[in-house]
């Protein structure tokens, strides 16, 4: 069976559907959502309902908790926290119905599941570099750990009580005496300087988890941001990745 997990969709529709698009393809049976269904983009409610009728197990994350009312936005820079007003007036009664069905964690087989760090759920905290991964490969119990909440896709790989190791690459095999926290990347708004929709892809059979980026047009979303007075900041990014 192959399973997707994907994350931080921010209201970009065109990003998410081509990320369904890919997956059919590659013969997924089953989505998993780490949270972020809304925020930054133009199409709040379509995202979430598609992402609530589409997924077994969906978490929250610090957008979706803040469009609720759920915190403060003075946690959010100005764009983030203009961005989350606007959704706040937008989403729709149905959509904040759904999302009483969200949980902060969650776990898959041997895998645990958390929009930010495994340590702090609740505090949003990023899980950014070695530093970040040592502090938190304790805090779980499982092989591996999948996060997202940075839209950066990275691999961290720890083996017993040696320092843990970053890597760069796309694809895994998971090893016996190794665990793994693995950041899944961003749907609807990556940050690494590569603009494509970023998701994993987990093959259970062979144990293989592998990267996925998808391209999207995101000038339909650039030009439903602009219309509907959503910063300016926010849809240029989307060109760049960033």
């Amino acid at each position: 069976m192959r399973i997707a997990f994907f994350s931080d969709v921010h209201s970009n529709l065109e990003a998410l559907q081509a990320v369904l698009d890919d997956a059919k393809e590659h013969k997924v049976e089953k989505f998993h959502f780490l949270g972020d269904a809304v925020g930054y983009g133009p199409d709040p409610n379509e995202c979430v309902k598609i992402v609530c009728d589409l997924s077994e197990i969906c978490l929250y994350g610090n957008h979706d908790y803040a469009a609720l009312g759920l915190m403060d936005i003075s946690y959010f820079n100005p764009y983030a926290a203009e961005a989350i007003r606007w959704t706040q007036s937008n989403l729709s009664t149905e959509s904040k119905e759904l999302f009483k069905d969200f949980k902060m964690t969650a776990k898959v087989d041997d895998i645990f599941l958390v929009h930010g760090t495994p340590g702090n759920p609740e505090e949003w905290d990023y899980l950014l570099d070695l530093a970040d991964a040592e502090y938190n490969f304790p805090a779980f119990e499982e092989k591996v750990c999948l996060v997202g909440h940075s839209h950066v896709p990275v691999v961290f790989k720890k083996k017993g009580e040696e320092r843990a190791l970053l890597s760069r690459e796309v694809e895994v095999f998971l090893e016996d005496d190794w665990r793994y926290i693995i950041n899944i990347g961003s749907v609807g708004q990556p940050r690494d300087n590569d603009p494509r929709a970023s998701y994993l892809i987990y093959d259970q059979p062979e144990k293989h988890l592998f990267l996925k980026r998808v391209e999207y047009d995101f000038t339909v979303t650039q030009k439903k941001m602009a219309e509907l007075g959503l910063p300016k900041y926010l849809y240029d990014r989307l060109a760049v990745g960033r």
